[in-house]
C-alpha cells in the first residue's frame, strides 16, 4: 500500500543522522534549552544535519522513497567531524561541514548535491514563515542546538551561547556518515511559528555503502 501524497500540510525533510552518541547528547541538550529558555524549535525535530528540509511535494511517497534510494546507490559513508559551536545564520550549532583543516568536507557536499538532485523535480516552491530551501552555494552543514526563536529573539544568542559553552559537553569529534532518513512533517499552519505545533513520522531510512566496499566497485 502506498503511503499518500503529501497534501497540503505535509513537509518532507531528508536528513543525515548523527552517531547514537551525538543524537543523545543534541536530545539531552535541547530539551535542557527547553527546559532552560522554552526553545522548541530544535527538541521539535529528531537530531539530523539536513540534506533537504521542509519540502512541499505532490509526489507520493513511493516514488520519493524510489528517487532517494536511487540516487543513494552506490554512494558511500564517509567521515564526518564535528569541529564545535558555531554561531552563524542566526542560530547555534555544530560545525560538521568541514574537515580539520578548514576546507569543505566532499563527503558532505557531495550527499547534499546527490539529495537535491534527487528531490529537485519533485519539489514545489515554497515561501513559508522560516522554511526556505538549501542555497548549496551558501550551504553549511550543522548539527542545530538553537534555531528558530534565535531569529525571533537575537537578544537571547549571547547568553544561549555562553550558557551552552559553560556545560563543557564534548560531543564525539568524529563519526561515520553512513545514515540517510526521509521524515514526514505535518503543521497546521507553516506561516505560523509552525515549529509550536509540527508533528513528525520516520518514514525510512538508507544505509551508505562501507567506503571500503564503494571504493573496490569503482576500481
Amino acid at each position: 500500500m502506498s503511503a499518500p501524497s503529501a497534501a497540503s500540510s505535509f513537509r518532507y525533510g531528508v536528513f543525515l543522522r548523527p552517531d547514537p552518541g551525538t543524537c543523545a547528547l543534541l536530545t539531552d541538550l535541547h530539551l535542557l534549552l527547553r527546559q532552560q529558555y522554552g526553545l522548541v524549535s530544535c527538541a521539535a525535530y529528531p537530531p539530523h544535519a539536513t540534506l533537504a528540509g521542509n519540502v512541499p511535494t505532490d509526489a507520493p511517497e513511493d516514488e520519493l522513497t524510489g528517487r532517494i534510494g536511487t540516487a543513494l546507490a552506490g554512494t558511500a559513508a564517509f567521515t564526518a567531524y564535528n569541529l564545535g559551536i558555531e554561531k552563524g545564520g542566526g542560530g547555534i550549532g555544530f560545525n560538521l561541514h568541514d574537515l580539520p583543516d578548514g576546507s569543505p568536507n566532499p563527503g558532505i557536499t557531495n550527499l547534499l548535491d546527490t539529495v537535491c538532485r534527487a528531490m529537485a523535480p519533485v519539489a514545489e516552491p515554497m515561501d513559508h514563515y522560516r522554511a526556505n530551501p538549501l542555497d548549496p552555494g551558501r550551504f553549511r552543514a550543522h548539527l542545530s542546538i538553537a534555531s528558530h526563536e534565535l531569529l525571533l529573539r537575537p537578544e537571547l544568542r549571547p547568553e544561549i551561547a555562553d550558557f551552552v559553552e559553560g556545560l563543557g559537553w564534548e560531543p564525539p569529534r568524529s563519526f561515520t556518515a553512513d545514515t540517510v532518513s526521509l521524515y514526514r512533517f505535518r503543521s497546521p499552519d507553516w506561516h505560523a511559528q509552525w515549529w509550536r505545533s509540527m508533528t513528525w513520522d520516520h518514514v525510512r531510512s538508507w544505509r551508505l555503502e562501507p567506503a571500503v566496499a564503494a571504493a573496490l566497485d569503482a576500481a
